[in-house]
């Protein structure tokens, strides 16, 4: 996301120095490195400096890199159709669209729909980021590209929502329903099914702002055993139910006063969600993850967090396929980059390692590729790059 990336440097968060910040639990300061296993760089792939690299969609060998207004960068990793490899990435072909939204492509983040009902592998889902006043108002479509022909990708529809604009977006595909945050509109849900076309205003099914007007920017969203979970970055984490095209509110909500809310992942029967920025409390930095335990009816409750002195923004929350690992993406000071935690108890992560990056990592995911595991990073400018590390040995 850019929006909070320039309000956090309105809001003075360059760097944070913290000499005292400690597990919410109190047991020990954070630890300054680690005596096993580390994470390494296996390539750093350049990306065109107009903005640079926001997000990434890994699948089946091949990598999506939403490239901003350099458009949907399509590079095989692994998949055999160029030879390449997360060591040796080929590009494939640049996916563009056309636009009407100030700031052109925006690029953000993509979803490659497959569809177990048809056995399509055909469309890419793409966000588009435009402008927005946090709280209020915001602008950017969802455009969807045929990809038949991942040589020679095209737009075939697009979703506008008058008066709002998308961000991270979910696919429960089996349902061939997308689940897309909408920021000052909160959640939407899109009928994908059957062939896709023009304008897909008539595909929308429903939505819902939990946190009602003036408290509702979402974020993003999972699926997560029959729950939708939703963070909010004025209202924070909720469990929502959808059924017959209806939205509603089981759990959660109004529960992190303090600090915006950023990303979030549900695995192992527990949330986890990022914070970002300063302006929210005066003196209080978004360094910090919340750990949410779900009970028994899916309803998230605060376990604990952890705090990471030397960064303002925690940009990207992650668990790794096999559950084990957490990774976060940091922004803004000192200890900016990659982090990783053991989720042997996932009610309190351990440290595990990092991997620091002066100018930050906006974003951040995992991807098995021929049997090894990788975190791909967004390098925030300048230079943009796309960073991809081999943490198969620290996924203990």
């Amino acid at each position: 996301m850019r929006l909070e990336r320039l309000l956090a440097f309105v809001c003075g968060v360059v760097a944070v120095a913290c000499t005292a910040c400690l597990w919410d639990n109190g047991a020990a300061p954070l630890p300054d490195g680690g005596t096993g296993p580390q994470p390494v760089l296996v390539a750093s792939v350049a990306i065109p400096a107009k903005y640079g690299i926001h997000d990434t969609f890994i699948r089946d060998g091949l990598v999506f890199v939403c490239a901003w207004n350099t458009g949907v960068m399509i590079y095989d990793m692994g998949n055999g159709m160029s030879g390449g490899s997360p060591s040796n990435p080929q590009l494939l072909d640049t996916a563009t669209y056309v636009t009407a939204v100030p700031g052109d492509m925006q690029a953000h983040n993509a979803w490659w729909f497959w569809n177990p009902n048809t056995g399509e592998r055909k469309y890419l889902f793409v966000g588009q980021e435009g402008p927005g006043t946090l709280g209020s108002n915001s602008l950017g479509d969802i455009h969807v590209l045929d990809v038949s022909d991942l040589r020679h990708p095209s737009e075939v529809a697009s979703f506008h929502l008058a008066g709002a604009g998308t961000h991270n977006f979910w696919m429960d595909e089996s349902a061939q329903i997308l689940y897309a945050a909408y920021y000052n509109e909160g959640v939407v849900a899109l009928d994908v099914s059957g062939t896709l076309s023009g304008d897909l205003s008539s595909r929308l099914i429903g939505g819902i702002r939990p946190g009602d007007t003036g408290d509702t920017y979402m974020w993003g969203v999972q699926l997560y055993k029959g729950s939708l979970y939703a963070i909010d970055m004025l209202s924070g984490l909720w469990q929502l139910g959808f059924a017959a095209g209806t939205f509603s509110v089981q759990g959660g909500g109004n529960n992190v006063p303090e600090r915006y809310s950023s990303d979030l992942v549900v695995a192992n029967g527990f949330a986890y969600t990022g914070t970002w920025g300063s302006g929210r409390t005066t003196g209080v930095a978004g360094n910090v993850v919340k750990v949410w335990k779900l009970d028994p009816s899916g309803k998230p409750v605060l376990e604990d967090s952890i705090v990471t002195p030397g960064i303002g923004t925690v940009s990207d929350v992650k668990v790794s396929p096999d559950g084990r690992l957490l990774m976060f993406s940091a922004e803004y000071g000192p200890s900016a980059g990659f982090w990783f935690y053991s989720l042997a108890d996932p009610a309190k992560p351990a440290y595990v390692a990092k991997y620091l990056v002066p100018t930050g990592v906006h974003t951040a995911k995992f991807a098995i590729i021929g049997g090894r595991l990788y975190a791909f990073g967004a390098q925030d400018p300048s230079p943009p790059a796309l960073l991809i590390l081999g943490v198969t040995d620290i996924d203990r």
